[in-house]
Parts: structure tokens; C-alpha cells; sequence
């Protein structure tokens, strides 16, 4: 494994530029997914688009809008990672960056002119046909422009990016959510603006990747670019040109595979054939346990598992003074605070999960961050599963609890699970392999945040605190 001193010595200025650049797409997703559980939850937003209820004695979105505001997002994301694949192999990652930036400037400014729920989901599924543009190119294109020493820690900076997003719009969802005008939900949406355009910005400056130069045939341009970012020594050593070489070669060993002459890449029934099956399958079980294994409960419920009676929709608790949990121990005001702790905590975690990956390798981070994230669920589960009323040391042992959990996520499967799927796939599949796993994503993502509503509340499964029981296996 890689050391620190070994990556950083891999890593030109001018390359670790280019990756944390692209990597502000990433902020866009984590600020994007953040923001709008925060967003529901702010006065104006509930005043704008949804209805007076009497009983809670405030505005709310009705149960099946806010259930379709959160949940039919993900069909924009799904268009994304269905259409970034054959754009990127054609025209190159720095298109695909374009669509990322056009689509979420759309979006947002169809959400910020809203004035029914309609539009306001419109624009969701715009935004979010960028964010399934991001989560393929910015991986794939990381992976094939930087060195192999440094490609996981600087593939696993991904997940950090995100929450730095998502750390952003907690802290600005925070200092909005009293608001009971307008502003007080435009405002955090608009931000989201910020990122894409500092992208457009800065795109010219993007190299294409290499891989893809070579692709197209344009060997001197590759070879430009890899001496453009790489150690002044590997240059004048010639080690661009091995690099391009080496390219070069398992791009003819793919011809040969597809027996023919051209430098096409693969197709989609190539990833389930011979050992390509087994790739295809190690980035789909990657992608799909980062969901199943409870992080949407956590990140999206985490906050309101302590609620007894309370009627939670799609991540926006609606509060009863007489049966909220935090109101009646004094601790109403704390939700948006507990939330930005917890996504504040992700942010180092996530910088210790890339030297972990490093030092133990992959499978042993994985196993062990599964091994934690089980043991916190249950604890929860076990604690918040009680009859009456609970201790104050219970309470605090499951905010702990979710903390610990989220400490556990952000330090494995947060990280890791980006790099593995784009890492495994072959040169020729690498963006089908990881456009297909990240359906599989998105479709696990839907299913956990669509059911997760029925799995907690009355009338129906009723389960609260004890769902963690479910995420636990």
C-alpha cells in the first residue's frame, strides 16, 4: 500500500488542482442532498408549498408531496448515470462536466422560481440528472489522470468533498430555519449556484484524459497532457511515454478481446462476460451497500429516531409539543444543530478513511466499517426500542449512537465504495462498469428513502427507532 510520502510525491500542484477542481462537482451533490431534508423543514418552505394544519398549528407539506419531492428526484439521477456513459466515450469528460454545470444552473433556477410543488420537482430532477453525471465522470476521470500510488486516496476524497457540501447546507439551513419569509428557503437553494458556475469557469483549464486522447487516437496530445501532470523527473525519465504505451497496449489487448481493429470500447453485454462478470459484480455489491446498509436512514432520519408520536415524512419531522421528544426534554431547538455536528464530524473521518484505505487496503476498511455501522444500529435499536418513556442517559447514548454510525460510514463505505467501482472495471468498461453499478445505486437510494417513511410510522410498520434492527443486518 501506498504512503502519504508516496502519494504526495505522485501528486504535481498542478494535478491536485485539477482533481479539486472537478471534485466541487461532488459539492454540488453533497449540498444538493442536505439542503433539501433542511430546506423542508424551514417555516417559508412549508408556508409556499404546503398546507395550514390545524392540529400542528403550522403550514406542512402534505405526506405525498413531500414523499414525491424527495423520492422522484432520484429518476432524474437515473437519466444521468443512463446518458453520461456513451456522451463521455464520444465527446470526453470535460462535456460531461458541461451537462453537470448546465443542468444543475437549470434546475436550481427552476426550484428558486417556484411557486407550486410541481415546478419545484421539476427542477429537483433536473439538478439531480447532474448530480448522476457527476457521480460517474468525476470518479472515472480521477482514475485515469492520476498515478496508480495516489488513484484510491485521491478517488476516496470524493466522499469528503460531498459532505463538505452537505456541511455548507447544513450550516446555512441552521441560520435559515426560522425563517418564515421567502428568502428563508431561496436562499439556501440559490446557493446551490455557486459551484457550477466556479466550474464553467475553470473548464477551459481541464485537460481531456489521456485515456480518451488515446482512445481517439491523438498519442501526442496524451502524451502532453501526462507530462503536463506529472513529476518533472517522471518526464524527463520518459515515463510519460511507458505510461502512454501502456495505454496504448491494453487498448489493442481490448481490440483483441472484441476481435477487431479499432480502439471501440466495449460494450454493455461485455460487462457480464468472462471475468468482467465478476468486476461488474464487485462494483454493484459496492454501490448498493452503501445504501443498504442504513446511511440514507441515518443521514436522511438520524435526527428524529428519538420522536415518539411524531409524523415524520420523507425526513421533515412536523412537530407536536404535546408528543415531540426534543420539545418535551427541552432539546426542540436542537435538530438543525445535531444535524450539522453530525455532518461536521464526516469531514476529518472522511480524510481518515483514504489514509485507512492506504495503509489496510480495501477489503479489510470495508469489512470493518460494516463490522461498526451494524453494532451502532443496534445499540439504537435496542435502546430506542423501550416501552415509556427513556432515561436521559439513553437519549444520549442514541444521538451517540447515530454519530458513531455515521463516524463508521464516513470513515469505509462513504469513500471507499467510489473507489472500488472505479477502480475494478477494466480500461474499456471503466465508465460502463461504473454507470452501471451507479444505477444499481440509485435504485437501492429510492427504494431505502421510499419505504423508510413506512417502516418508522403509524399507521404501518410503526418500527422507530427499531428500523435500526432492518439496516443492522
Amino acid at each position: 500500500m501506498a504512503s502519504l510520502k508516496t502519494i504526495a510525491a505522485a501528486v504535481t500542484p498542478k494535478l491536485l488542482a485539477i482533481t479539486l477542481f472537478l471534485a466541487l462537482g461532488n459539492v454540488i451533490y453533497g449540498y444538493d442532498t442536505a439542503s433539501f431534508g433542511g430546506v423542508q423543514a424551514i417555516p417559508a418552505f412549508g408556508k409556499q408549498f404546503g398546507i395550514f394544519d390545524p392540529t400542528l398549528g403550522q403550514y406542512a407539506l402534505p405526506a405525498k408531496t413531500s414523499s414525491l419531492l424527495t423520492s422522484l428526484a432520484f429518476a432524474g439521477k437515473l437519466i444521468g448515470t443512463i446518458i453520461i456513459g456513451p456522451c463521455t466515450e464520444r465527446f470526453g469528460h470535460k462535456f460531461g462536466m458541461l451537462l453537470v454545470c448546465i443542468f444543475t444552473i437549470i434546475g436550481t433556477i427552476i426550484e428558486c422560481t417556484s411557486k407550486k410543488a410541481a415546478q419545484f420537482l421539476v427542477g429537483r430532477i433536473i439538478v439531480y440528472i447532474g448530480v448522476g453525471i457527476v457521480e460517474n465522470v468525476v470518479p472515472t476521470y480521477q482514475s485515469e489522470i492520476v498515478p496508480a500510488p495516489a488513484r484510491g486516496f485521491v478517488v476516496g476524497s470524493l466522499q469528503m468533498f460531498l459532505v463538505c457540501g452537505a456541511l455548507v447546507a447544513s450550516g446555512v439551513n441552521r441560520r435559515y430555519s426560522e425563517f418564515v419569509i421567502s428568502s428563508g428557503w431561496i436562499i439556501p437553494v440559490a446557493i446551490q449556484l455557486v459551484a457550477p458556475v466556479l466550474i464553467l469557469l475553470g473548464l477551459y483549464f481541464i485537460p481531456p484524459s489521456p485515456r480518451w486522447l488515446l482512445y481517439k487516437g491523438r498519442r501526442d496530445e496524451a502524451i502532453a497532457v501526462l507530462e503536463n501532470v506529472r513529476p518533472k523527473r517522471d518526464v524527463a525519465a520518459g515515463l510519460c511515454v511507458e505510461e502512454a504505451n501502456a495505454i496504448e497496449e491494453s487498448i489493442r489487448e481490448e481490440a483483441k478481446l472484441r476481435k477487431s481493429g479499432t480502439n471501440e470500447k466495449l460494450g454493455w453485454i461485455d460487462l457480464f462476460k468472462g471475468p468482467n462478470l465478476r468486476r461488474t459484480t464487485i462494483a454493484t455489491l459496492v454501490f448498493a451497500f452503501q445504501q443498504l446498509t442504513g446511511q440514507g436512514f441515518s443521514s436522511q432520519y438520524g435526527t428524529y429516531v428519538f420522536i415518539t408520536n411524531v409524523r415524520v415524512v420523507c425526513g421533515v419531522a412536523y412537530f407536536d409539543s404535546n408528543s415531540v421528544f426534543y420539545i418535551r426534554e427541552g432539546l426542540g431547538s436542537m435538530a438543525f444543530t445535531y444535524s450539522l455536528i453530525n455532518t461536521a464530524i464526516s469531514v476529518p473521518v472522511c480524510f481518515l478513511g483514504m489514509v485507512l484505505l492506504e495503509y489496510f487496503g480495501r477489503r479489510p476498511v470495508l469489512i470493518g466499517g460494516a463490522f461498526f455501522q451494524s453494532l451502532w444500529l443496534y445499540i439504537m435499536a435496542g435502546i430506542g426500542g423501550q416501552s415509556g418513556k427513556l432515561p436521559k442517559a439513553n437519549i444520549n447514548m442514541m444521538v451517540a449512537s447515530v454519530m458513531l454510525f455515521n463516524f463508521s460510514f464516513s470513515a469505509s463505505w462513504a469513500p471507499l465504495s467510489y473507489v472500488v467501482a472505479s477502480e475494478v472495471g477494466t480500461g474499456a468498461l471503466r465508465e460502463k462498469t461504473m454507470a452501471f453499478s451507479s444505477v444499481i445505486n440509485v435504485i437501492c437510494a429510492f427504494a431505502v428513502s421510499f419505504t423508510l417513511p413506512y417502516l418508522l410510522n403509524p399507521p404501518y410498520a410503526n418500527l422507530q427507532a427499531k428500523v435500526g434492527y432492518i439496516y443492522g443486518v
